[in-house]
């Protein structure tokens, strides 16, 4: 596929006009119409005005401007870097992080538990509690015989 300055001056040349015929008719600088030619769109100014150049260009030469237009934007396109494919990030990072979750909580058991288990101040209100629940229960037989009773429902009281 030609770019589209090579295929208007093709078109041109065939027809035998001059750059400064169009150029005197469309009011195209000379300069600019043979930039556009050879494929120089960098010294022109900016697109909309490449656009408008081309469509008076393919015009003048009876041409449809938007195919012309439409070869312009292609050709553009062709001159741009393909854009880098973006790498999907991969499931390892994500396995690190349940890791280092999972090695943490295991951490804060273990810290949990020989803080309980270490902790002085814990083991004397133990002791004294069970002491005291114990001798309870074994020195009042009233409190033993009240574990024992049992309740009485409804149906028990009607038959008494």
């Amino acid at each position: 596929m030609d770019s589209p300055g090579k295929f208007l001056k093709r078109e041109r040349e065939t027809r035998s006009i001059s750059l400064e015929e169009i150029s005197n008719f469309t009011k195209i600088k000379q300069h600019h119409l043979k930039a556009i030619e050879e494929d120089r769109y960098e010294v022109l100014p900016p697109a909309l005005y490449v656009k408008g150049f081309l469509t008076g260009y393919a015009r003048y030469l009876a041409l449809n401007p938007r195919d012309i237009l439409l070869q312009y934007e292609k050709y553009l396109k062709s001159l741009m870097p393909p854009e880098p494919v973006e790498l999907q990030p991969e499931a390892p990072p994500r396995k690190k992080i349940r890791q280092w979750l999972l090695l943490s909580l295991v951490l804060g058991v273990i810290l949990s538990a020989t803080f309980f288990i270490l902790n002085p101040a814990r083991r004397p209100a133990e002791k004294k509690s069970q002491a005291t629940s114990l001798s309870l229960v074994s020195s009042s037989p009233t409190i033993h015989s009240e574990a024992e009773a049992r309740p009485i429902y409804q149906s028990q009281q009607d038959q008494f």
